[in-house]
């Protein structure tokens, strides 16, 4: 009795092992899929897998229960008999043991044959039973699975919208914040009106000098009081903020001071102190205007139309000059330090000793440009056109010239021929390129290129 219970505890362990199993294969199978395709790729799928699961549970049960109702006539189709009963089949053991003993075999072979069809009946029936209980519980587990799968995708689907939304709503109140910084410059153009009114009244009634159009120092100074009060920020363009805090103030004062045509000593005393730094001047048009010495750190000059204007000693570090024209300007001793000069205009102008470290000069014009002292150490000039340019003397250290267009064969031995005891960079310069004429859409070209770099073995 004893090995019989150790037995069915063997048999039952063995039952769940393998129920198990098969829950695993599906829980695997589902989550294998659902790694290879995507939830998103699943979401309009779900709801099918779903009702798939449950009418596959409704059919096998509509099945089992059809079994089991006909399960007589189904094992006497199958086997010629129609009871799985344990104990008959022990008792058919018997009759073909004792008819063994008695030497009759003819009754031993039917019982013989008679105990085997009871057997196979017995098997197939119990078999049948705890396949039915498998199929049942991994559907159970897989659908509990699927939708707990389900569950979770929604529950992160809801958290991320959720931080979608709270991600608008701190760009709002970002929006918000800036927003009243413009609100807060209200009052200072307000005030920008009336100095401007100012202006316009003392060149009007000839307050100044005689005959000179000229201002009061008391009103230079409220000018640079209110440039340094008119500090940048982001401010909302179109549907969004714009990408950088700028100062579209500042521009507006500048363009209003320089087109009412104030004599330059006037302009001089304003641009000595006046900050104009990151003023928004896209696309503005300051063609021949007097800008000397005036600082411009940061401005966004994009588009602008700055040709023939004198830049002489401006500040336009880290200024944006992106498709700026710039032709025929003066430029000397400016300050271009890390500006951004990508397919900027520069031709004819003069840039002797300008500061253009670091600048980012990639396709920009520089045809008959006077680079003279100029300073352009970890420049980028890669594509750029340096026709013409007078480039003698010029700091070219660690500068990028890769496929600058230059306008003849023995540049670079003019630059290192003229270079000075103080010019850095032009003998590195001709030591990393050298030129050669490349097929252009203009024609052929004198071009720099990089050299090739030998790789000692």
């Amino acid at each position: 009795m004893e090995v019989k219970n150790h037995d069915d505890s063997a048999s039952s362990r063995i039952d769940m092992i393998s129920r198990t199993i098969i829950a695993l294969v599906i829980g695997i199978l589902i989550g294998a899929i659902i790694a290879q395709t995507g939830l998103e790729a699943l979401q309009d799928e779900i709801t099918v897998m779903i009702r798939g699961f449950i009418w596959l549970i409704v059919i096998l049960g509509l099945l089992s229960f059809w079994v089991v109702q006909n399960k007589e006539r189904i094992l006497r189709k199958l086997f010629g008999v129609s009871d799985t009963d344990f104990g008959e089949l022990s008792k058919s053991a018997q009759v073909v043991l004792f008819n063994v003993v008695e030497k009759d075999y003819p009754e031993a072979k039917k019982g013989l044959n008679r105990l085997l069809k009871r057997g196979a009946a017995l098997f197939a029936w119990l078999n049948f039973r705890r396949w039915i209980v498998i199929v049942f519980q991994s559907l159970f587990v897989g659908l509990g699975g699927l939708l707990g799968t389900v569950l979770l995708y929604n529950q992160n689907k809801l958290l991320v919208q959720q931080n979608q939304l709270l991600n608008q709503q701190n760009i709002r109140l970002d929006q918000q914040t800036y927003l009243q910084e413009a609100e807060r410059r209200s009052s200072l153009v307000f005030l920008m009106g009336n100095i401007l009114d100012g202006v316009n009244q003392e060149l009007k009634e000839d307050v100044g000098r005689k005959g000179v159009r000229d201002v009061t120092p008391q009103l230079i100074g409220r000018v640079i009081a209110l440039s340094n009060a008119l500090r940048p920020y982001r401010y909302l363009g179109s549907d969004s903020l714009v990408g950088r805090e700028l100062s579209p103030e500042r521009g507006f004062l500048l363009l209003s001071i320089v087109s009412s045509e104030i004599d330059k000593s006037s302009l001089q005393q304003i641009y000595r102190s006046a900050d104009f730094s990151y003023a928004d001047l896209k696309n503005a048009v300051l063609s021949g205007e007097y800008l000397k010495g005036v600082n411009l750190t940061g401005a966004d000059l994009e588009n602008a139309l700055l040709d023939e204007a004198d830049l002489s000693g401006a500040n336009l570090s880290e200024a944006v000059l992106r498709g700026a024209v710039i032709a025929r300007a003066n430029l000397q001793e400016a300050r271009l330090r890390d500006a951004d000069l990508f397919k900027t205009n520069f031709e004819s102008a003069d840039l002797s000793k300008a500061n253009l470290s670091g600048a980012n000069l990639r396709d920009a014009y520089l045809a008959s440009a006077i680079l003279q002292h100029a300073h352009l150490n970890r420049a980028d000039l890669s594509g750029a056109n340096l026709s013409g340019v007078e480039a003698l003397t010029a700091n070219f250290e660690q500068t990028n010239a890769d496929s600058a267009l230059v306008s003849e064969f023995g540049w670079l031995d003019s630059i290192r021929l003229h270079t000075v005891s103080d010019s850095v960079g032009s003998n590195g310069l001709s030591s990393r390129y050298y030129i050669d004429s490349v097929q252009t859409a203009f024609g052929w070209q004198y071009m720099l290129l990089k050299k090739k770099v030998e790789v000692k073995e």
